[in-house]
């Protein structure tokens, strides 16, 4: 038969077979090794003049137990039979397994109240769904990280009221700070085994706490309260907005479109946030700006932009602004300079361009494939494009351009033409009042410089104007 256990370092209980006395075995739940004692000798039986011990202690057993309602004594309750199959898979067990060979979830034995530890922990991997001892906080199975049992209570004050979202890092939750009102909050959880991995993650997670808080004024962009990290786990906690993300919404309406007027005004406001991110020392891009990350509010008309977490800045100096960054991207939404590691400002006006065309049509984008279609649109007088917007699908034509010179070179810009629902395509010199097309970084007349400073060159390290496809101090290819 085999015997109960209880690990000498996590005090977990296990199951394991009769003949391995003396022998090394490793906890199933915390993988620490341990000698598994040997079985204790059975007690001697010894007489008395009332007859033998053994009689007397059965005789105390038979009157110790309750009896029932016709006065009889009720026979003692048997140990729990050792299961057959698997709770989780329901494959048929091995004779003193500990583990299902199939889907490997360990078998706890319930050894009594102090053992009572609550229902298994489910797997939200639909490709998974395993069930999972509780308190583990990755299954055991595919390794996904599992979702915080609620009414967890975290750091004395948030408690966790619902899992929002599940993700190959962690989850979102909905909580509860009990120390601020009952304020709703949301709680992002971070978790990873491998020390080494969980550092990278957790320097992502920290940007994105900084982002937020240096985005504190911008009314779309949701506030942090809180960070905390102990261990390989951490949690941000911030703002709760309540609502649906424009995807999800655009996806259970059949992909029907929103209004363009509201894509407008969303375009404007989310023009704001990425000027001021773009305006930093130095400056931060977003790097996954799509519909997903975009909420609509309960108000149907205002939004907030939400996870920040691939948001990262370019780096100070030349070298840093040249090397290779991680190629986090969205194919559709992501430019070709990001997609080879090396993004800057403007592949977030890219991404933007292809976010208001999504939104606007329904469908979504394919990259500068779509800005040669909206061409051919644009050029048919039998185009489907509404006459009275044909200025803003032009707007994102250029901006998903695949040069990054021939697109916008600021959300600054952006906003200006969406409010003055047009696209400029002319510019005054300040100096000899020439007009210039826009963009041309100086004037075709007196050579006045026209648009801002750009990166410097990485051959000779000075500077250019923007728009400038080749240094004009060294001579050196600009992108």
């Amino acid at each position: 038969m085999p015997q109960v256990l209880r690990c000498p370092h996590c005090q977990k209980s296990m199951q394991v077979p009769d003949n391995v006395a003396g022998k090394r075995l490793a906890c199933p739940s915390c993988k620490q090794p341990f000698m598994v004692p040997a079985a204790a000798p059975p007690r001697a039986s010894s007489s008395s003049a009332g007859g033998s011990s053994s009689s007397v202690s059965a005789a105390a057993a038979v009157a110790s137990r309750p009896a029932d309602g016709d006065g009889s004594r009720v026979p003692a309750t048997s140990p729990p039979a050792t299961p057959t199959k698997c709770p989780a898979c329901g494959t048929p067990l091995l004779e003193g397994a500990i583990a299902c060979m199939d889907c490997g979830f360990m078998l706890q034995a319930d050894t009594g109240p102090a053992e009572a530890e609550g229902p298994p922990n489910l797997c939200a991997n639909p490709a998974c769904g395993v069930a999972n001892p509780p308190g583990e906080r990755n299954c055991q199975r595919c390794g996904q990280p599992l979702p915080i049992a609620g009414g967890t209570l975290l750091e004395g004050r948030y408690r966790l009221d619902r899992l929002l979202k599940m993700g190959g890092f962690g989850a979102v939750y909905a909580a509860t700070d009990t120390k601020a009102g009952n304020r709703p909050v949301a709680i992002k959880d971070m978790i990873g085994n491998d020390p080494q991995e969980f550092a990278i993650r957790l320097n992502f997670f920290r940007r994105e706490a900084e982002i937020l808080r240096s985005l504190d004024g911008m009314p779309i962009v949701p506030k942090v309260y809180d960070f905390i990290q102990k261990g390989q786990i951490a949690h941000l906690v911030m703002e709760f907005i309540q609502g649906k993300d424009l995807l999800e919404i655009m996806e259970a309406n059949g992909n029907k479109p929103f209004p363009i007027a509201n894509v407008i005004e969303w375009g404007k406001s989310i023009c704001d946030v990425l000027h001021t991110m773009h305006s930093q020392t130095p400056p931060i891009i977003h790097r996954d700006l799509k519909p997903d990350n975009i909420m609509l509010l309960e108000d149907q008309k205002s939004i907030k932009m939400i996870d920040f977490g691939t948001a990262r800045d370019l780096g100070r100096t030349v070298k840093e602004r040249m090397a290779g960054k991680t190629r986090v991207f969205t194919e559709g939404y992501a430019p070709p300079e990001q997609i080879v590691g090396k993004p800057e400002a403007r592949s977030d006006l890219f991404a933007l361009a292809a976010t208001l065309y999504h939104l606007a049509t329904g469908k979504a984008p394919e990259g500068f494939y779509t800005a040669k279609e909206l061409e051919a649109q644009l050029a048919d007088p039998k185009s489907p494009l509404p006459a009275q917007y044909r200025w803003f699908f032009e707007l994102i034509r250029i901006n998903l351009a695949e040069d990054v010179n021939d697109r916008y070179f600021s959300a600054k810009e952006i906003k200006a033409d969406l409010e003055r629902q047009c696209v400029t395509t002319e510019l005054p010199c300040p100096k000899c009042r020439t007009m210039n097309k826009v963009r041309t970084p100086y004037c075709v007349q007196c050579a006045e410089p026209l648009t801002e400073s750009s990166a410097p060159c990485a051959s000779c390290g000075k500077f250019n104007r923007m728009g400038s496809r080749f240094c004009i101090h060294c001579g050196n290819r600009l992108r």
